[in-house]
């Protein structure tokens, strides 16, 4: 028995001493240990339970992620493996981007933690035609996004092309339910499902594990935060919204800078939402863009933002933190 051990030991050095750049095809998502632990053991004393509505859910989710110091990402174990991740992506993307290439790009996507940022944030995608375009807005200004998606997409071929581009690029992929539906309506086994139905359907497309759950319409509650703990994530709302009720590409543009229904101004940290589903939304973002770079702004991911945050990042914590 040992020799046999041995001997299947020896081929597989073999096999890859001759083909280096073998990778194993992936399969499913990692779970966290204490996955079983969660989805046997209900949380015991919840807090009150809070049903926000719209105008409550604007009015609370107001403060910035990033109002404190941030941490240096120089040393930080987390932006290593940002790059390491990214270096994976593009060269996943483009097999025959050479490797000094790859580097370059990577080098690239450097950011400053002590200069203002923010993170904008596109829900309900992907979309041809619509997201695909926002993307040549972003390369072009060496700037990046976070697509909250739907798992139900990605029985789309253009769609799962779309992720692994998004992610070549730097941009993140985040949760946002497989069939877009109110989760605060839904038993806790129905959320899970929500959740590890889009992990799978992302992780399948791209062998990407995401961080983030956006609950469509910002509708959460206890245990929504309990299946995103259980799965490594955050539950990311929004502090600024650019278009939920507004369709002409200038007034989204003048709402991601001063909200039109209480004045609101954008400010360092700000988490802003959007949509990639409607064409109107490319020309939106050919403005919001370059303005946002000309006043100043890094456009980063969520998971940079609050990486940099004097709090981290702590799966099941709702952000911006109320």
């Amino acid at each position: 028995m040992g020799m046999g051990i041995h001997a299947i030991a020896m081929v597989a050095v073999l096999f890859l001493t001759v083909f280096p750049g073998y990778e194993p095809e992936v399969s499913a998502p990692p779970r966290l240990e204490h996955t079983m632990h969660w989805a046997q053991t209900e949380p015991t004393d919840p807090p009150p339970e809070t049903v926000l509505t719209s105008d409550a859910l604007e009015a609370a989710a107001r403060k910035p992620v990033m109002e404190a110091a941030r941490v240096s990402t120089a040393d930080a174990s987390w932006y290593a493996k940002r790059n390491a991740d990214l270096r994976m992506f593009m060269l996943r993307y483009d097999p025959d981007m050479p490797l000094d290439e790859i580097d370059r790009k990577v080098q690239g996507l450097r950011f400053d933690p002590d200069k203002p940022m923010v993170a904008l944030t596109f829900d309900d995608g992907p979309v041809s035609g619509v997201t695909d375009q926002i993307l040549d807005i972003l390369e072009q200004y060496n700037a990046r996004a976070t697509f909250f998606v739907c798992g139900w997409r990605f029985g789309n071929e253009e769609a799962r092309l779309i992720a692994r581009r998004a992610l070549a690029l730097g941009c993140e992929i985040g949760n946002h339910t497989f069939d877009h539906h109110d989760m605060q309506k839904q038993n806790i086994v129905e959320k899970r499902q929500e959740v590890i139905r889009t992990n799978e359907a992302v992780f399948s497309a791209t062998g990407y594990v995401m961080h983030e759950l956006r609950p469509p319409g910002g509708h959460t509650d206890w245990d929504v935060n309990c299946v995103a703990r259980e799965n490594g994530m955050a539950v990311v709302l929004w502090s600024q919204s650019g278009n939920v009720h507004e369709y002409e590409p200038v007034k989204i543009a003048q709402n991601v800078q001063k909200q039109i229904v209480d004045g609101k101004e954008l400010k360092n940290g700000d988490i802003v939402l959007l949509h990639d589903t409607k064409p109107h939304m490319v020309d939106a973002v050919a403005i919001i863009v370059p303005q946002l770079i000309e006043q100043g702004y890094q456009l980063v991911t969520v998971w940079e933002l609050l990486n940099c945050s004097e709090g981290g990042f702590v799966p099941g914590t709702t952000y911006p933190q109320r």
